[in-house]
């Protein structure tokens, strides 16, 4: 049966009227709803799987690294091959004083490693060159390595000479090459400054340098002449005027 006449229809259970329309309920209902929804935060969608990276080869430094490790690997080879070699070299195993004949009871061989090394000791093979030949030229201690620069044939001076200091300014010495150990030399005496040349021969005396190095005052060179004894003293007291100069009359071999 129908409503009765002037009460109004009743919502169907769908929200539709009896006419087939949406009821008004219905509609605030949704559009309640639908605000609801439009309100709440939307949650991310969740990231996609990562695409896998290929890494990139580098064929350079690659071979670079081959490289490296064969060299550490050759090193390492070197080194312990070096470390376990030796060669014998001549030590002192007594005491010898400076210009003493170096005999062979004062040496002893020893094993010294090899590889790089600051010291220029001599080789053990060469005991019969140094035995009863060489002269010490400093005070050798027992446990030390004999080395070319503590032995010569005969220590300076040798009996008869002597060897005397002359300073010259660059004037007083010839500006071409440089005085060496062993060149035959003329030490001339010189008039004082701005007086006239000696009316004779002027005192010269024949010497061999020893060796030369640069004075710390100045700009003088220290040069060691080595002269016979007999001349030794007049030579000196010259030098010490500073009235002397140098002549090369021929070069050694120093």
């Amino acid at each position: 049966m129908g409503p009765a006449p002037g009460e109004p229809e009743a919502d169907s259970a769908d929200g539709l009227g009896g006419d087939g329309t949406v009821s008004s309920g219905t509609k605030v209902a949704n559009q309640d709803q639908h605000a609801r929804s439009a309100t709440r935060p939307q949650r991310p969608a969740p990231p996609g799987p990562l695409k896998p990276t290929r890494a990139r080869r580098r064929p350079a430094l690659i071979a670079l690294g081959l490289a490296l490790v064969a060299l550490s690997v050759l090193a390492s080879v070197y080194l312990a091959s070096s470390l376990g070699r030796t060669h014998q070299v001549l030590a002192i195993k007594a005491n010898v004083a400076r210009g003493a004949v170096i005999t062979a009871a004062d040496l002893a061989s020893v094993d010294l490693p090899t590889g790089p090394t600051l010291l220029k000791p001599i080789e053990a093979e060469q005991l019969d060159q140094i035995a009863e030949l060489k002269v010490a030229t400093v005070d050798l201690k027992a446990g030390q390595l004999l080395t070319q620069d503590s032995i010569a044939d005969e220590l300076q001076p040798a009996a008869g000479q002597s060897i005397v200091g002359v300073a010259l300014a660059p004037n007083q010495m010839p500006a071409t090459g440089d005085l060496r150990a062993g060149d035959a030399v003329r030490v001339v005496e010189t008039p004082a400054t701005g007086g006239e040349p000696p009316a004779g021969t002027p005192f010269t005396i024949a010497a061999t340098v020893v060796g030369t190095k640069l004075s710390p005052i100045g700009d003088q060179t220290i040069v060691d002449v080595q002269v016979t004894s007999a001349n030794a003293a007049a030579l000196a007291a010259r030098a010490a005027t500073g009235r002397v100069a140098i002549v090369i009359d021929s070069a050694g071999q120093g």
